[in-house]
């Protein structure tokens, strides 16, 4: 099992696709450091995107920590977003990969923009696929839905401490099937898969890990700001029935330049909903980046 020790913690990744067996950034095709999103580590990518990705670029997936076969600190005060930047950089660092495309989605995109702010350098360019850099700063739609969000996870941690981590997803499910319009509108994974899927999520996310990564994604730093210092090319996916839309069409407005995605009949996860377009607009921005053409516009698949 593929492991980089760093930070006081093992951080399991796997490198798959294009020239993967090589040691640097320049043994091959581009390469993508793709970081996952809450309550998701590795095992949880779909197929279709795997394939797709790999079959067209080198990927770089691993387990951030407190997920899946990296380490989960017990000490709370080890998460946070710029600790997760940290990881990724001494990832990079280890596997001799020095300046890649980062991108990532939901808590994965939140780390994503988090390395772009902080290591500007490593990064070739940015994707943030449902997902947001902010945190509540703005009154428009987009922080009325970052402070509502923060308010779900207190919320959240709450009832794991009193009841279970397993309550929350109880709980969870419960008020989506009464509240969401689009619970049961993924074709390619009905409720019943999806809610098996959940039991494993949350089964294999320990007490201090969801406690942990709770507390670093509602206490994330607000980058808003220091998005439009960000002179790199970049991506913004978002779906159109996903909350965090609004987050999505700031984000694209604060990164010069950037390309914005709005995926058709797409709720949170674009990669669950919508691997069909998923895969080519990733793909076919990092092509665009790689050939030095301009990424700039808005595009609907």
């Amino acid at each position: 099992m593929p492991t980089v020790r760093a930070n006081d913690i093992d951080i399991w990744y796997e490198l798959r696709g294009s020239s993967a067996g090589g040691g640097s950034a320049s043994g091959g095709g581009p390469t993508l450091a793709l970081s996952h999103g809450w309550m998701g580590p590795t095992e949880f990518w779909p197929q279709a995107v795997v394939e797709g990705l790999t079959a067209k670029l080198r990927v770089l997936f691993y387990d951030v920590r407190g997920h899946g076969k990296t380490t989960v600190p017990e000490d709370l005060d080890a998460y946070s977003m710029p600790q997760y930047a940290s990881d990724l950089r001494a990832l990079l660092d280890a596997l001799a990969l020095d300046r890649v495309h980062i991108g990532g989605v939901s808590q994965g995109g939140m780390i994503s923009a988090q390395f772009a702010a902080d290591y500007p350098e490593r990064t070739r360019s940015l994707i943030i696929s449902d997902s947001t850099a902010g945190n509540g700063a703005d009154e428009g739609a987009a922080g009325t839905w970052e402070r509502t969000l923060a308010d779900a996870f207190v919320q959240m941690e709450e009832i794991a401490r009193a009841e279970g981590v397993d309550a929350v997803r109880v709980r969870r499910m419960e008020y989506d099937r009464e509240h969401d319009p689009h619970y049961a509108g993924n074709p390619l994974e009905p409720p019943a898969v999806r809610e098996e899927r959940d039991v494993r999520r949350y089964a294999e996310l320990t007490m201090n890990g969801f406690v942990g990564t709770n507390r670093a994604i509602r206490n994330r730093p607000d980058l808003t700001a220091r998005l439009r210092e960000l002179h790199m090319p970049a991506l913004v996916i978002g779906g159109e029935w996903d909350g965090f839309y609004p987050c999505s069409v700031r984000d694209h407005k604060l990164l010069e330049g950037s390309r914005f995605v709005t995926m058709r009949r797409c709720a949170h996860a674009s990669p669950d909903w919508r691997p069909d377009a998923f895969v080519p607009a990733v793909t076919r921005f990092v092509a665009d980046v790689e050939a030095g053409r301009d990424v700039a516009g808005e595009l609907v698949l």
